[in-house]
């Protein structure tokens, strides 16, 4: 069974009336033009961590992301206010927006020595136009000239966070249900509030966990079931049960001079590279074993007498299962920071 990174949020007062969002676009992470590449949020100078602001503190995010090809634009971006389970909150813009409702993304520079041409955007969030004045769960949307299904290039989620509580989590050796001792991990969580919110906590708490960043298996809304004089609870039988598994699988292709552990064949096409992995076999009657990994995550990074930003390279990549089992009524994703965590045609094998 594998360990677990966890994330702990905790939503109070969400308002209760929500408006709908716009039809053409998700309150997720999603890309959804395909020249639109390698989207990234997150901490300045911390690419590995989740894209979360602290309300009156300095420090910003990071945006980047490529648009394959050598033409230029300016994009636009704005945020949506959200609720603690991802749908629009009942404010205005005005309510929660410091400046102006949208602002541009500028700064470009074309990418550098590779075969596949890109032009590579970035920029600090928040900026001197456009700042959340409100903690919560937030959208960045980003597009080109206007807000409408045909210039909409990704959306991408963000958390503000104002800290009113100490939240503190525990997975026991043994979960609750002995069915799930050698299949599952439980998580019981303690929060730590002031007076305010401990009158009506059912009404007013809704706590969200996810299993190493992920929000595809995310559990949102809990309700805390203990109420103590100092402090509440979640201890659940199976809300806050997380499927055990082995570690992601990985491969290195920060250079295509050499081929790194899992990669079997590299192939330098005429515009792109082509890349083979070897083909990997199922874990799931195999015994855990540890390796060191970024849980799934993605980590950009060329060469170290490269620009990482311009000088990476694209290449096709193959994936390979050895799956003897013969299929009936299902099919097999690939699944990772790589494609958003989303199960759509594009991440099916």
């Amino acid at each position: 069974m594998k360990n677990i990174r966890l994330s702990l949020f905790l939503f109070f007062n969400i308002a209760l009336i929500s408006v709908q969002a716009d039809s053409f676009y998700e309150l997720n992470n999603k890309v959804y033009q395909d020249y639109v590449q390698t989207v990234m949020l997150y901490p300045e100078d911390e690419a590995l961590r989740d894209p979360i602001l602290y309300l009156h503190d300095p420090r910003l995010l990071t945006l980047s992301f490529d648009i394959l090809g050598d033409a230029t634009s300016v994009y636009n971006y704005t945020i949506v206010h959200c609720t603690y389970d991802w749908k629009p909150s009942d404010l205005q813009p005005i309510e929660y927006i410091n400046g102006y409702q949208e602002d541009e993304i500028r700064d470009f520079r074309y990418s550098l020595n590779t075969l596949t041409p890109y032009v590579h955007y970035t920029f600090k969030f928040p900026g001197e136009n456009l700042r959340p004045k409100l903690s919560g769960n937030y959208v960045m949307i980003v597009y080109d000239s206007q807000l409408n299904a045909e210039n909409i290039l990704f959306t991408r989620r963000f958390m503000v966070v104002d800290i009113k509580a100490s939240i503190a989590a525990s997975v026991p050796q043994y979960p609750k249900k002995p069915e799930y001792i050698k299949t599952k991990h439980q998580v019981d969580v303690t929060v730590i509030i002031d007076d305010s919110y401990r009158v009506n906590p059912e009404q007013s708490l809704n706590l969200t966990i996810k299993q190493n960043g992920r929000w595809d298996n995310a559990v949102v809304g809990l309700k805390p079931n203990y109420i103590y004089s100092d402090k509440i609870t979640y201890e659940y039988e199976d809300a806050t049960v997380f499927d055990a598994g082995n570690q992601c699988r990985n491969f290195d292709m920060k250079s295509f001079k050499y081929q790194s552990e899992f990669i079997k064949e590299i192939r330098e096409e005429k515009d792109c590279y082509s890349i083979d992995l070897w083909p990997s076999k199922r874990r799931n009657t195999s015994n855990y074993i540890f390796e060191k990994d970024i849980l799934g995550r993605k980590l950009i990074k060329a060469r170290d007498d490269q620009d990482s930003e311009i000088e990476g390279d694209y290449a096709w990549v193959n994936f390979f299962l050895d799956y003897p089992v013969s299929l009936n009524h299902e099919d097999i994703y690939l699944i990772g920071a790589l494609n958003d965590w989303n199960l759509d045609e594009n991440s099916r094998m």
